[in-house]
């Protein structure tokens, strides 16, 4: 296929370029957390426990968390209106299968297909955009796209809340679907591709060595919260993910084409920012999961009414993402990055004091103040980070932040969850003969802990992000 290159493009054209790229991403985001207010429907539906059925959304997680990284290879080989329509392909038909899913493991296999086609939309996406828009208007389209990866973990659980409020949860698969299928039409229509494909070697040593890297890190991660951090399970499962990390890693520094090049790091503020992406990306995921849970539980509101009260939120980040990326262009990123950082510790440091007190009201304007601060760092800090390397690194450095992405999305809701949940455990083993009101208590105590590490967390994102500078972007070829 031709190459269509982006100095003959319009702005009208870019525009419909980005029309399927960012309705793929916001399913692949979408179907993250969908599931996440279904669950305890699901449970019962499928006769499972609740440690069981989260392997719905972890699992799903784990297995974009492998196939991100092989993101780079198949872009330099596939063109992307190629990758896109297969990706996409392959989720519709896992969308399918899911809503005719009559049994626990039948519905995991098919969570799993989704996960391995939408795995490779948002390395797609990110690579289109910065191939076909120019250094000088790339922070106002990485911004759409950031609108897109941080709106939609929040939505998830509003439209699911709504979906099975009238219809039942086979739903959230039936009514995806049609979108799935217009937006793989629209894809084969309109894309193109936008970048030299060099089509390097395959090296399946490096794809094993990923996938139990990768599988092996996610996995542990996500089994911490029903498992524990003792646990044997965890421990290996980590060990052989930290050990397969380190060979695939010095595997990509022997050979001639690496599938994922580590020699970008090698640049500080590409660096840097993919430190400062991981803590951020932290908060979204663990935050829109304990706060639905928080509802539910210790304020009684129904599954319908959560999903709701987390709507305000997505509609700040759909405003701050884009805006954030429009003022990148203009003011550079420091004052984007301090004042993100600044919204994120003041929701942070009054969740983590919540008390049986704390109104509802309370809790969104802090939510919306979360998704304000992640909107107004995520599209400033990946764009900058992505400037800071030369052209040909480029798609390496989306292969790269888009596993830290995922492994931060794994790790922050894992980590904060089975801190929730281990507070949680802890104060009720010390009440003798807890009542409702004792395990309201206990839930208030959880999230208190969870939100307090989620303060600490974020204090440290603000540290670095103070030695992030503007002057080491650059549009040509070279190093610091």
């Amino acid at each position: 296929m031709q190459m269509e290159s982006s100095l003959n493009m319009t702005n009208k054209r870019r525009v419909i370029v980005m029309f399927p790229l960012l309705f793929g991403g916001f399913m692949a985001i979408l179907n993250e957390t969908i599931l996440n207010t279904a669950l305890p429907q699901l449970m019962t539906s499928l006769k499972v426990s609740m440690t069981t059925i989260q392997w719905l959304s972890t699992g799903y997680m784990l297995v974009i968390g492998i196939s991100v990284p092989v993101a780079a290879f198949l872009i330099k080989t596939f063109s992307a209106r190629n990758l896109f329509v297969t990706a996409m392909s392959v989720f519709c038909v896992g969308t399918v299968f899911c809503g005719f899913a009559t049994s626990f493991s039948e519905l995991l296999l098919f969570r799993i297909l989704q996960g391995a086609g939408t795995g490779m939309l948002l390395p797609i996406m990110m690579n289109t955009i910065v191939e076909i828009f120019p250094q000088e208007k790339r922070g106002t389209a990485i911004g759409l796209c950031m609108m897109v990866i941080v709106a939609a973990p929040g939505i998830g659980p509003t439209i699911a809340g709504v979906i099975m409020q009238l219809w039942g949860w086979r739903w959230l698969f039936f009514l995806i679907l049609p979108l799935g299928i217009l937006t793989t039409i629209a894809g084969f229509i309109i894309l193109r591709n936008y970048s030299e494909l060099t089509r390097p070697k395959m090296d399946i040593p490096s794809i094993i060595l990923s996938t139990l890297g990768f599988g092996g890190l996610l996995f542990s991660i996500c089994s911490l919260e029903e498992l524990g951090l003792t646990s044997m399970i965890v421990i290996v499962s980590f060990l052989v993910g930290a050990v397969a990390l380190w060979m695939f890693s010095k595997r990509q520094f022997a050979i001639a084409t690496p599938m994922l090049n580590l020699r970008i790091f090698r640049f500080p503020m590409f660096t840097l920012g993919a430190v400062v992406m991981f803590i951020v990306f932290m908060m979204p995921f663990a935050v829109n999961i304990i706060l639905p849970t928080y509802m539910q539980n210790s304020m009684g509101l129904s599954v319908f009414l959560a999903g709701i009260a987390l709507l305000p939120g997505c509609v700040v980040n759909v405003v701050a993402a884009p805006v954030a990326g429009m003022l990148f262009d203009h003011i550079g990123i420091k004052p984007l990055l301090l004042t993100g950082f600044i919204a994120l510790t003041i929701a942070m440091f009054f969740l983590s004091r919540i008390s049986i007190t704390t109104s509802l009201a309370m809790i969104i304007v802090l939510q919306a103040i979360m998704t304000f601060g992640v909107g107004s760092i995520a599209t400033p800090i990946q764009t900058s980070s992505l400037n800071s390397l030369p052209p040909k690194d480029r798609a390496d450095g989306i292969a790269m932040l888009n596993t830290i992405q995922q492994i931060a999305a794994a790790f922050g809701s894992s980590l904060f969850i089975g801190l929730m949940g281990a507070s949680q455990a802890k104060y009720l083993s010390e009440v003798a003969s807890p009542d409702k009101i004792q395990e309201r208590l206990a839930i208030i105590t959880g999230t208190h802990y969870a939100f307090t590490v989620a303060l600490i967390v974020v204090i440290i994102g603000l540290i670095i992000a103070l030695f992030i500078k503007q002057d080491e972007i650059r549009e040509k070829e070279g190093v610091p």
